[in-house]
Formats: C-alpha cells, structure tokens, sequence
C-alpha cells in the first residue's frame, strides 16, 4: 500500500471514529437533557395535583362537612376537570385505593402484565418509573395521597414519547449526515492527498529512472515544504552521484587509455630489441653491423629504463605527501636557467628569466623538475634562434604566486589542450619518440602541482605559441 492511500485511510478512519463518538455524545447529551426536563416537569405538576386535590378534600371534610363517603364522588369530579386541562398535553391521572382498586382513571392505554410501578410500598417520598407501552413511552410518578382517614395512591402519567421520538429522529439525521460527510471527506481527501504527495511520486520515478542507469534526471520542486526540501535534497543527490559517476568514468578511461598506452610502449623497443637480437644471433659476424645492432638495442633498453624511472617517479609522487619549505624562488629559476645553458645553446635558443623575487613553500627539488619539464618541452616545440620566457610575479592580494613559461614554438591544438597531462599522451607521437620521449612528462608535471596544492593552466594557439601558467599559494595547510 502506498503512503498517501496508508494516510488517506488512516485520516479517514480518525475522522469517522470522532465524528461518530462526538455525534453520540451530543445525541445522547441533548437526549438526557430533554429527558430530564420531562421528569421534572411531571414531578412538579404531580405535586401540584397531589397538593390541590388534599386542600380540596380537607375543606370539604372540615368546613362543609361532608361525609367520607362523598369523598370518591369528590375525586372522580376533581379529576374530570384536571383531565379536561391536562388531557391534551399527554397527562392522565389514576387513583387507586390501598388495594390497587381503581376509582379513577383517565388512562385508556391496555396496561399488560404486573404493574411495576404499584408494587414499590408507598412511603413519604415520591417515586417514578418509565415504562414502554405500545409504540410509546410514558413517565408513572406515584405518591400517597391521604384525605382523613383514607389512604389513596395517586399516579400520575404523563406520555413522554416525543423525547425518544426525537432521539431517534436525531439518530436518523445522524446516519444520513455521516454517510454525505463521510464520503464529501473522502473525496475531497484523496483529491488533496493526490495533489499534496505529487512531488513523492516524482521522486519515486525519479529514482527509478536513475536506477536504469540516467542519472541526469531530476525532479520539479513545486512547494518550500517537507517535501519540496526532500525533493531539492534529491536533486543535489543525483547531481553529486552524477558528477562521481562521470569522474569513475573519466578515470575508468584514462586508466584504460593508460594501459593501453604502456602496453604500446613497451612493445614497440621490446620489439625492436628482440628483433635486433635474433638478427645478430642469426647472421654472421660483422663488426660494424653487430656494433650498429648493439648500439640500437642499448638505446632500445636506456628507453625502457628511463620510462621505468618515470613510471616509478609518478608512482612515488602519489603516494608521497609533501613536506616543503619556503624557498627564494628568484634564485631556483636562476639555478634553473643555469642548468639548461648548455642545451639551450645548442639550440640556438634564449631564455629570457623575469621573476620577482619572493619566497614561496615548496620542495625545491621537485620544483625543479617540474619546471625542467616545462622548459624542455618548450624547447623541443620551438624553433631555432627563439625566445622562452620564464617569468614569476607576486599576487599580494590573494598571497599567491603566478609562474609563466612560455615559448614560440608550434603550440597544440585547442582539442588536446586537456589531455596533455594523461599519461602517454603526445600531441605529435612521431615527433615525440624521435626525441626518446615517453608521453610522460606533463603526466608528472601534474602531479607535481598537486603536491604542492598548485594550478596549472596551458593556453596555447597553433604555430604561435604555448603559455603554461602555474599559480602557487604562499602558504597551505
């Protein structure tokens, strides 16, 4: 059962389960009342009777002296006139002797069975009880009525069949309002619940759909409430679980491009050498071309132990965690320069140093292999008689350091531009193993700069030029 049908039953059957309670209560409140007011009202008028039927009788005896046998006489005219100003109100009167013989009476219901009522013994003090006669109810309030030396009882009744008329008029209206209430509820609740929970259901297929693997689906926040919250919560769940995804899969592809990679690059002076060696084993001896084939395979193998030692450096280099020191980077690029003198010579190529002075933390032996790399690779772009620019200036206002390098020479391709730093990725292979290069270079660059807490940017344009710029901060944790 879904949640907004486990909630459409459950508000339903509370409110029914009220309602009905707090109708049967007013019901049964309103009966007791109007029943109450009855037994009063009788109770009142039976002592009016009783009071005026006792004056009556002992002034007949005492001043007019009439004899005790005109008294029946006297009691069966008195009540004829009290039935003609109570007969239509429902009110009858009985008198019964001390036998239960009857001298009066203006009740003409059939009274079936044992009267219950005349058998309490009378005392003092008046009585009454409610019984059900035919279709109606009547209220029998009996009390001693004395006149000289006899002893009546006096009944008064009274037809009280209105009030549990009433209540079950009550009852009545009662079924009927609750079916119309209940089912105008209903409606009107499961329409609302419907509305109200339609950002759950959104979720719920959202979830699905992301289940199936499309986790760029999202969900319409229409409301600020609980559930709108929950909805905006969804939505920046799915784009964090999109984001991990797409970086599983960048990384799930640069690995594969990584292996693939390496296999080749193993393979090809592996094939080389192998190649070379079953030739010298195989024809006969020739110094000059045994030296020539010695000479390639010892190339061959210094390829492979350079690419060994890169490898492992980048290995080292992501696991290791830095530990720096601050340094006067004016005076690294200097030693830098220094050290590239001889190749840049042979090149016929300047650099051209402008770096501030400054003192930036870092660990001054990885500093300066990044920016061999750097530099080196500028060289190999660049053409004869060129300028490479290495310059170094301090940003005060955010404490951080920007270092440039960039050069003449034939730029890359705005598309390779964010592949440069995968391993074993060259923009131009042919070029690149021609100078016993492995791809590697810019790939330990990177992780260089991430020890050190650094960024790198390379802007490039073709045939004019690449800009490699490195910001480093002052200072990190």
């Amino acid at each position: 059962m879904k949640l907004w049908q486990k909630i459409f039953l459950c508000t339903l059957v509370l409110f029914a389960c009220v309602f009905n309670a707090a109708s049967l209560y007013l019901i049964e409140h309103h009966f007791s009342q109007n029943l109450k007011k009855e037994i009063e009202s009788g109770l009142t008028e039976q002592l009016i009777v009783q009071s005026g039927l006792q004056t009556n009788g002992a002034y007949l005896n005492q001043k007019l002296g009439f004899p005790q046998s005109v008294l029946r006489d006297f009691l069966r005219v008195a009540f004829a006139e009290y039935t003609q100003n109570f007969g239509s109100k429902g009110v009858f009167i009985e008198i019964l002797d001390e036998h239960n013989g009857i001298v009066y009476s203006s009740f003409k219901e059939e009274l079936e069975g044992a009267r219950k009522e005349l058998q309490t013994p009378l005392s003092g003090q008046r009585h009454y009880i409610i019984r059900d006669i035919g279709s109606k109810s009547y209220l029998f309030v009996i009390s001693r009525l004395e006149l000289e030396d006899d002893t009546f009882k006096l009944v008064y009744i009274r037809d009280i069949s209105d009030v549990y008329t009433n209540k079950a008029e009550q009852y009545s209206l009662f079924i009927k309002l609750n079916i119309i209430t209940t089912v105008s509820l209903a409606a009107a609740l499961y329409l609302l619940l419907w509305y109200l929970t339609r950002s759950i259901r959104g979720l719920s297929n959202s979830v699905q759909t992301i289940a199936r693997g499309d986790y760029t689906q999202r969900i319409e926040v229409a409301s600020k409430d609980e559930v709108g919250s929950l909805a905006r919560s969804f939505n920046q769940m799915a784009a964090a679980v999109e984001e991990n995804v797409e970086e599983l899969k960048t990384a799930a592809e640069h690995k594969q491009r990584f292996i693939e990679a390496l296999t080749h690059e193993l393979k090809t002076p592996l094939t080389s050498i192998i190649g070379y060696a079953d030739f010298l084993r195989s024809t006969r001896y020739d110094e000059e071309v045994f030296f020539n084939g010695l000479h390639f395979i010892y190339v061959e193998g210094k390829r492979l132990e350079s690419l060994s030692f890169k490898l492992m450096d980048m290995i080292l280099l992501s696991k290791n965690e830095l530990k720096g020191r601050n340094e006067d980077i004016q005076a690294v690029c200097g030693e830098i320069a220094e050290s590239l003198k001889p190749r840049l010579n042979d090149c016929s190529m300047e650099l051209v140093l402008q770096v501030e002075a400054d003192t930036v933390l870092m660990d001054k032996d990885l500093f300066k292999v990044l920016c061999i790399n750097l530099l080196d690779n500028a060289i190999k772009a660049s053409p004869a008689d060129s300028r490479i620019y290495l310059r170094g200036q301090a940003v005060q206002a955010d404490h951080t350091y920007v270092l440039e390098i960039e050069d003449e020479g034939i730029g890359i391709p705005e598309g390779d531009i964010s592949k440069v730093f995968e391993p074993f990725y060259m923009v131009d292979q042919a070029e690149t193993r021609s100078r016993h290069g492995a791809g590697l270079g810019l790939a330990i660059c990177a992780e260089i700069i991430k020890l050190h807490k650094a960024q790198i940017e390379i802007f490039s344009v073709v045939n004019q030029g690449t800009r490699v710029k490195m910001t480093f901060t002052k200072e990190y944790n």
